[in-house]
């Protein structure tokens, strides 16, 4: 049985607040489920009213606490609400410690 691969160590080439990268949630889409907040640990997501809608939705309320290139919130949305830009567009702000 082969041990799991090490976990790479990343850090950011500018200050995070410089990186605008960070999820947009769909209010027509978000069934205000909570399960993006219940999976991400930073805690960027919180419940709220949003203008136009009648009942509370997520909202993206700590876009810098956002993991650059972290996509797992895209995936846990079960009503496809979330979205996130292009990683490709980002991956220069990371680079990978030895």
């Amino acid at each position: 049985m082969s041990s799991p691969a090490p976990k790479q160590k990343k850090r950011l080439t500018v200050p995070r607040e410089d990186i605008p990268w960070y999820p947009t949630i769909s209010p027509d889409l978000c069934n205000g489920c909570g399960e993006c907040r219940e999976l991400c640990r930073p805690g960027v997501f919180q419940p709220g009213l949003v203008e136009g809608v009648g009942r509370p939705k997520m909202r993206v309320a700590n876009p810098y606490s956002c993991v650059v290139l972290c996509t797992r919130c895209v995936a846990q949305c079960p009503s496809g609400a979330i979205s996130l830009p292009s990683a490709e567009d980002f991956r220069h702000f990371v680079e990978i410690i030895k």
